[in-house]
């Protein structure tokens, strides 16, 4: 929400920066919290990174009003090498465009989700997450790790981008961009494509 909202988001991200920062290189600075066999060093990171935000936000927000506790949906990327960790929380989305085909990568903590709705035709009555940072103090964010390709292209979006948006118009991002120079012109202007389209279709909120 505006307000509580914006500022519990920029917290979140500052907090999981934060800690990502100090933990690089430190593979004690996950003792504290939780360790998971499954993932590799730098996924621990994220996932711990992601409770250690997630309780910053909950204490902070125990001490005020409920109408002035704010939540955050986050999703974050973390690189070491051509293994990428992507840890989600919350009604964001990612997809993977490899050779003009699309992959969602994550699934969006909503309740059209929930509901089964496929993508590019969900319900703005239904637009609301299942799930925020800084709201519960059981938080489980959702991990996922993938080899990365040449030539691969990721899309992170807000839930005031993708609700509306086809695979095809992600596949489309593909096919302008190889044929551009300026590939960080490019991208930039892709990402503005993106938001316009949008808003065309009627996506209003939070357009990252």
């Amino acid at each position: 929400g505006s307000g509580a909202g914006d500022l519990a988001a920029e917290k979140c991200l500052s907090y999981v920066k934060q800690f990502v920062d100090y933990g690089l290189g430190d593979s004690e600075v996950t003792l504290p919290f939780v360790y998971r066999s499954y993932l590799n060093s730098g996924a621990n990171l994220i996932f711990n990174a992601f409770l250690h935000a997630n309780q910053q936000l909950f204490d902070e927000n125990k001490k005020k009003h409920i109408n002035a506790r704010g939540g955050a949906s986050t999703l974050f990327v973390f690189f070491e090498g051509r293994t990428m960790t992507l840890a989600n929380a919350g009604s964001c989305a990612a997809f993977l465009v490899r050779r003009g085909r699309v992959q969602s990568l994550v699934k969006p903590r909503s309740y059209n989700a929930f509901k089964g709705v496929f993508q590019g035709s969900w319900n703005t009555q239904w637009d609301f997450p299942l799930m925020a940072m800084g709201q519960n103090k059981d938080l489980e964010p959702e991990i996922l790790e993938v080899r990365i390709e040449k030539g691969d292209l990721i899309i992170l979006a807000t839930d005031g981008v993708y609700p509306r948006l086809s695979e095809e118009d992600f596949a489309e991002c593909y096919s302008i961009l190889k044929k551009r120079d300026s590939l960080d012109l490019a991208i930039q202007e892709e990402n503005q494509r993106l938001i316009g389209l949008a808003q065309a279709k009627g996506n209003v909120d939070n357009q990252s």
